[in-house]
């Protein structure tokens, strides 16, 4: 019986066995998408993960708040809500304490939802779930910041998180943050960076994401 159990389970990514670490390069300004593209990539774990690679995704701080690119490689299809898993979007997760101890989503953990084109109105905003003694208020999506340039081969979304939508955040007092990402697609797999979703519920988990040290610029 417990044979038949294993073999019926999906097959265990390498990077289920390791932690991701990083670092964040601080910027003074806003940088452009060449900017993202070429300096502040985040490395690429989709073969670790068994994923085809789809999505390049960059991030920068800075004491203003977080810049976040994403690259994707592959038209854009469409983009659906409620249903957002089901079309193109792009979900986001920090935890701006990086809490390593903590087996649940505490207060310093948020949940973002992105979409290339908005969907009755919603294109961005945030989808935390916490314990009830666990929370901070989810952010007014009117804070959150989104560009979609669509190409024929692609598209490309520029991303800018407030620092004040960004609860616990505060580089000069904590120098890390926890990051994770999930790039949905339209009729395919989705990408995932440090995490799957295919054997974890990502929000449930964030002392899993991946750890970045907020690195200072000289």
């Amino acid at each position: 019986m417990i044979i038949e159990s294993l073999e019926g389970m999906a097959a265990i990514a390498p990077l289920d066995f390791f932690s991701v670490q990083g670092e964040l390069r601080q910027v003074k300004s806003a940088p452009s998408l060449r900017q993202m593209q070429k300096l502040y990539l985040l490395a690429d774990t989709s073969e670790l993960l068994g994923e085809e690679h789809f999505a390049d995704v960059a991030m920068a701080w800075s004491e203003e708040g977080l810049f976040i690119a994403a690259f994707i490689d592959q038209p854009f299809e469409e983009s659906k809500y409620p249903r957002y898993a089901e079309g193109d979007a792009l979900e986001l997760f920090f935890d701006t304490r990086d809490l390593k101890t903590a087996g649940f989503a505490t207060r310093f953990c948020h949940h973002f939802l992105f979409l290339p084109q908005a969907v009755q109105g919603v294109q961005c905003q945030e989808l935390t779930h916490f314990r009830t003694e666990e929370s901070h208020p989810l952010c007014d999506p009117q804070d959150l910041q989104v560009v979609t340039t669509f190409e024929k081969k692609g598209y490309q979304m520029e991303i800018f998180l407030p620092r004040h939508v960004l609860f616990g955040f505060d580089p000069l007092a904590f120098d890390r943050i926890g990051i994770n990402y999930k790039v949905h697609r339209t009729g395919g797999q989705p990408q995932h960076f440090a995490l799957s979703s295919e054997h974890f519920n990502l929000q449930q988990y964030p002392r899993l994401w991946a750890s970045f040290n907020l690195r200072r610029s000289s």
